[in-house]
């Protein structure tokens, strides 16, 4: 039996700068160690440590080949954002944490962004008069 990585059901693009990824190696799992990539080459990417309940947090690891984030080796917990969508994403993330509640339900997160893409539209429409 193999022991290596097996390739994700779905692909998720290019590995970037600013990316979070979480490591799923068995043993990393339970740590719940969790990867900021910092740097990308042509080949490998450069990460920090950014969570790890063994206290590694901070700590920058060895290169980290692309290929492996193409596969069941990590899993991608939070992309960048393009700085053309940034003014727009904060829009959206201060809606959905506006949303009150000691566990708010998705279709409330889901009408607080629906919100914002309806007030998005009606400026764009505005702006087009």
């Amino acid at each position: 039996m193999s022991t290596s990585p097996s390739p994700a059901p779905s692909t998720v693009g290019r590995v970037r700068a600013g990316q979070l990824w979480q490591d799923m190696a068995p043993d990393m799992v339970a740590r719940e160690r969790i990867l900021r990539v910092t740097d990308v080459n042509e080949t490998h990417a450069e990460c920090v440590v950014e969570r790890d309940k063994q206290g590694t947090a901070g700590r920058k690891t060895r290169p980290l080949a692309l290929k492996r984030f193409a596969t069941s080796a990590f899993r991608l917990i939070e992309d960048v954002v393009d700085d053309a969508d940034q003014p727009l994403y904060a829009r959206f993330l201060a809606a959905m944490t506006a949303v009150q509640g000691t566990s708010p339900s998705p279709m409330e997160y889901a009408t607080a962004a629906l919100r914002v893409h309806q007030e998005v539209i009606a400026e764009a429409a505005k702006a087009q008069a």
